[in-house]
């Protein structure tokens, strides 16, 4: 494990970028939601790769496209800054591990943490909370998700799909399927479960299936993300504050100069 003795180029640019958007720590019953674009970020590929962890580095180098391998890179390079300033550690120090199906842990810790990434944009979510899922897509989708609706929709949550004009079915079905998401991320359990045999509403606590009987109730919160991005993050009952951070453009802009 490195440890650093002068700041990390990475570390510091996004460490300054954060604290620009007043990022701090989470406290009792809260959520922060780091949002950004990460194509700003792609000149510092290099430095960032430098904080992952081998499997890291070797799963960002299998990307076939530039676009997804830095994107993948940056996040996990941002997502470790973010979670050193939140534990007051090193960023290559941050004890992130992994659960039996995948999902993020910080153990010895009173926080959990969740990333998501959709093309160039970036979402990562860390609450004090013992679970917490976060997922953004982009709109509009890239495929058609019409014949999506049977393996992620339940019966009433297709009936009501097929109701909406078409205009708004889409954006609709990109928004639940960002619910689906976060809530099989905060149950630990991926898609081990089919998501149509999953409600996702909203503004009312959600049960885990009998595959994540461990795990917390959680509720689901929709994101407040530019009109290209839809989100939602799941987290339980106890998390009542969510804190959108959203880094700009412009506090990137000199890396390119």
């Amino acid at each position: 494990m490195r440890h650093e003795t002068t700041p990390q180029p990475f570390a510091r640019e996004a460490t300054t970028a954060l604290q620009a958007t007043g990022f701090v720590p989470p406290g009792d019953n809260e959520a922060r939601i780091i949002q950004f674009e990460s194509a700003p970020w792609w000149p510092l590929f290099q430095q960032a790769v430098q904080l992952l962890p081998e499997h890291e580095i070797t799963r960002a180098h299998r990307f076939h496209h530039a676009r997804d391998r830095n994107t993948y890179a940056i996040a996990h390079a941002f997502w470790r800054v973010a979670l050193g300033l939140t534990l007051n550690c090193a960023a290559d120090a941050v004890p992130l591990g992994r659960g039996t199906h995948g999902q993020p842990l910080l153990p010895g810790t009173p926080f959990a943490t969740s990333l998501s990434h959709s093309g160039s944009q970036v979402a990562i979510a860390i609450a004090r909370a013992q679970t917490v899922g976060v997922d953004i897509e982009q709109l509009p989708p890239r495929a058609s998700l019409r014949e999506l609706i049977a393996l992620l929709c339940t019966p009433a949550e297709a009936h009501a799909l097929e109701a909406l004009p078409d205009t708004a079915r889409t954006p609709a079905l990109l928004a639940l399927w960002t619910r689906k998401e976060a809530l099989l991320k905060a149950f630990g359990i991926g898609l081990r479960v089919a998501p149509s045999t999953i409600d996702a509403p909203l503004d009312c606590t959600i049960e885990p299936p009998a595959a994540a009987a461990d795990a917390p109730a959680c509720r689901l919160h929709p994101l407040e993300l530019s009109s290209s991005l839809t989100g939602a993050l799941a987290a339980p009952p106890s998390i009542t504050h969510i804190q959108m951070h959203t880094l700009l453009s412009a506090q990137a802009a000199h890396l390119t100069a």
